[in-house]
């Protein structure tokens, strides 16, 4: 009970830092579609991609494998070894992310390639520092970052884009500036200066730190071929201004992951520290938490649809119309990756990370054959479908590769009556019109509280107390 108590604590925080800091970017939509064209939202979104997917390789989740081991040690100076050699890492992984980008710019003319760079190492560089305040259990303070990271990001691009009137170079500069601000304050909150000791550098936890985490970069590669390929295959068969409305699309099924990020982040910590615990319990605090995400993301979902149905027009300029079709598909896709997101920290917590990389390997497959099937008979829909279907194989793979090692009991009542609702809340989007969406919202938001009634009570006998 204690640690279900410490992960809704958690998450909470994280919820007001993490969900609100991503919804001031949401509220932007309506600047970005009204003043970016759909062909430069697509190329924006494909030079993020292709960042992301260099980054993903050569940073090797060096911040997964700080925050892990960081829980091998009970002591300051202990706990400073993880953070100094994933410090060490990371500018070996700088100096090579910088020599790829400069080599590759004497060949290949990319517009804006010093922005592209820039933003690249400022992500990764906020990573760092936020998963360090985080092992040091300053939630608040990885929450305030990412907040003022989100204002800043979103005045920026208001002042640039609206103010002077700048092309989607703004986008670049002004998240290296969010980002800046990020690590200035997350850097001063945990004294970083006080952390970094040479002396602190330990070669063989260097050695075993880079052993776990190349699996996690294998698979963020492969990760990469199952979300963002989508995005690179869809500019390539249908253009960029079919990618631009793709990427809109997206941003509304990131209100999905607003939510999940919280959790995910939460149930890491939770369960790297209950490691050392007996296979029994294990399997029944697994078997609790992954069916109370399930609830909470399909439920959600549930909401989420009618929801983003009456206020897409709100949000989205007319020029993007088309992309409010897309987005039911991507949400249920949302869902599934949020959920095989959520095993695979059950591995990392384990140290089994090289589980994780067969597992994302089955689905990258599935949805690169999914997107060559599936767009072109079903345009940009074929994309989401393609990357449903490769979620869904890794969670079957997980499930049945965890079996083994601590088994999850899944509430197979609840999924059907889960799938239902979702079949009659995607009905209600495609086929209902503005009245009869503004009816199902309300009845979603009380199957939800239905869902979560014996939760909700407990709680309220708490407070009472």
């Amino acid at each position: 009970m204690k640690s279900f108590i410490k992960f809704a604590k958690t998450s909470g925080i994280y919820f007001f830092g993490t969900v609100l800091a991503k919804l001031v970017t949401m509220l932007l939509l309506r600047v970005y579609t009204e003043y970016i064209p759909a062909e430069d939202m697509g190329t924006y979104n494909v030079s993020i991609n292709y960042v992301t997917f260099l980054c993903s390789v050569l940073y090797l989740d060096i911040w997964s494998g700080i925050l892990r081991y960081f829980y091998d040690y009970h002591t300051p100076e202990g706990q400073k070894k993880p953070i100094n050699c994933g410090f060490a890492i990371f500018g070996i992984s700088t100096a090579a992310y910088t020599v790829i980008l400069v080599v590759f710019g004497q060949f290949v003319t990319v517009r804006y390639l010093p922005l592209i760079y820039l933003y690249g190492l400022m992500m990764n560089l906020q990573n760092l520092l936020g998963y360090v305040a985080r092992a040091y259990g300053k939630n608040v303070l990885y929450a305030s970052a990412g907040l003022l990271n989100s204002f800043v990001t979103a005045a920026l691009n208001v002042v640039l884009i609206v103010g002077l009137h700048m092309d989607y170079s703004a986008l670049y500069l002004a998240g290296c500036i969010g980002y800046l601000s990020n690590i200035l304050l997350v850097g001063a909150g945990v004294k970083i200066w006080t952390l970094i000791r040479p002396s602190a550098f330990e070669k063989p936890l260097f050695v075993r730190m880079l052993r776990f985490s190349l699996p996690l970069c294998v698979n963020s590669a492969a990760y990469w071929f199952l979300t963002s390929y989508n995005s690179v295959a869809v500019s390539r068969m249908m253009g960029m201004e079919a990618n631009g409305l793709y990427a809109v699309a997206i941003r509304f099924g990131s209100f999905i992951s607003l939510f999940t990020s919280c959790f995910t982040m939460a149930w890491q910590e939770v369960s790297y520290a209950k490691e050392a615990e007996s296979k029994e319990s294990l399997s029944q605090f697994y078997s609790s938490a992954v069916n109370a995400y399930l609830r909470f993301m399909g439920m959600g979902a549930a909401i989420l649809l009618p929801f983003i149905w009456l206020i897409f027009p709100l949000m989205i300029a007319d020029g993007y119309s088309e992309a409010r079709n897309m987005v039911p598909l991507y949400i249920l896709a949302t869902i599934a990756s949020s959920v095989s997101g959520f095993l695979g920290n059950i591995f990392t917590a384990m140290k089994k990370n090289g589980l994780l990389f067969y597992t994302t390997v089955a689905g990258s497959a599935v949805n690169i054959l999914g997107v060559h099937f599936l767009i072109p008979r079903f345009g940009v829909q074929g994309a989401s479908a393609a990357l449903f279907l490769g979620f869904l194989t890794i969670i079957v793979f997980r499930i049945l590769l965890l079996w083994n090692e601590v088994s999850i009991r899944i509430d197979v009542r609840f999924l059907v009556l889960l799938a239902v609702v979702l079949a009659v809340a995607c009905g209600v989007y495609f086929y209902g019109d503005l009245k009869m969406n503004a009816v199902f919202f309300p009845i979603a938001i009380v199957l939800f509280l239905l869902s979560f009634r014996e939760m909700i009570g407990n709680l309220l006998r708490k407070i009472r107390k």
